[in-house]
């Protein structure tokens, strides 16, 4: 699973699971939703109140708690207010990324904080997209659902192949970024989202 879609220096292959810290921060969802704005970017913490819709006085204390983690760091500082505050901006250190081993050493707690977070930043991904008219791109979109009964072994050869493409993915955005480094390419944003989950019974044909 992955809860962010760019890493921070984009200069690493896929990363693994690293250490309880991670998991620290992955435990409560304001910090999850803004670990997922310091891999795409750096930040302050009052633009991450505002992209989030969070209060600034309690974003600022997880901000706080991701930095004592040392899953962030600071990159740069900003006098603002006309000069009054000093505003920092802090980036991530590592992608927030966990593949099926590192993400069954969560907790259930820290599972739900980080699945709640990601399908949040999901339909917030949709709805900017189709409200600033770029989700129905000229070069089109991919939007597939397929409903399936496996069984266990089938279940963990789907888990297998989103892990493949979710490490290609990597791949591409590795080669992508040398492009744009000697000016050979033009960025786009894009969103990729995966979703595997067990459907409840008698489900299977809806």
């Amino acid at each position: 699973m992955e809860a962010s879609s760019a890493n921070a220096d984009r200069s690493t292959s896929r990363p693994e699971f690293i250490s309880p810290q991670l998991a620290a921060a992955m435990s409560h969802p304001t910090r999850v939703r803004a670990m997922c704005i310091f891999n795409e970017r750096a930040a302050s913490p009052r633009e991450v109140a505002a992209a989030i819709s969070e209060p600034l006085n309690n974003v600022t204390y997880h901000v706080n708690q991701l930095r004592d983690l040392g899953c962030i760091e600071l990159v740069r500082t900003e006098h603002a207010r006309g000069g009054r505050v000093l505003e920092r901006f802090y980036k991530a250190c590592q992608r927030t990324y966990f593949d099926e081993e590192s993400w069954n050493v969560l907790s259930q707690k820290e599972r739900l904080g980080v699945t709640g977070a990601v399908m949040g930043m999901i339909a917030k991904d949709i709805a900017e997209a189709m409200a600033a008219g770029t989700f129905f791109g000229d070069d089109g979109i991919h939007a597939s659902r397929s409903v399936l009964q496996v069984d266990d072994v089938g279940w963990h050869e789907i888990s297998a192949l989103l892990e493949r493409a979710t490490s290609e993915l990597f791949e591409i955005e590795e080669r992508v970024a040398e492009r744009a480094a000697d000016g050979s390419s033009n960025t786009i944003n894009a969103r990729v989202q995966m979703l595997q989950f067990r459907s409840p019974p008698g489900s299977a044909k809806a």
